[in-house]
């Protein structure tokens, strides 16, 4: 590969492989993946990477619990379901925050 035909990955592409690899953990997840997953999952920090991943992740899991749900696995589809629903509310909050900062950086007045 030439270095003019190389790009830089956008947050798209981002998301695309994290659905990706979500999505292909059906039949049984990699440790490395989970551990992703998890740490995610699990961060208490807010920052706009902590935002991304949220969502992306919340995708990926959604697209997880529709692979499994093809597959005939209701359970797994609906603990990944829930996964993703809670990592879509910790986007929500995350976002909150970050427009909080923004807000009390540039000095408005909050009511």
């Amino acid at each position: 590969m030439k270095a003019e035909d190389r790009t830089i990955p956008t947050l798209a592409d981002y998301m695309q492989f994290v659905e990706g690899r979500m999505e292909a953990a059906c039949g049984e997840m990699d440790p490395e993946l989970a551990l992703s997953l998890s740490t995610v999952f699990t961060t208490t920090t807010v920052s706009e990477t902590d935002l991304f991943n949220f969502i992306a992740y919340s995708q990926g899991c959604h697209a997880l619990a529709e692979a499994c749900r093809k597959r005939g696995d209701h359970n797994s589809a609906g603990f990944y379901h829930a996964l993703g629903q809670d990592l879509l509310s910790k986007a929500a909050n995350a976002l909150a925050d970050l427009m909080a900062v923004g807000i009390q950086q540039a000095g408005m007045v909050r009511h």
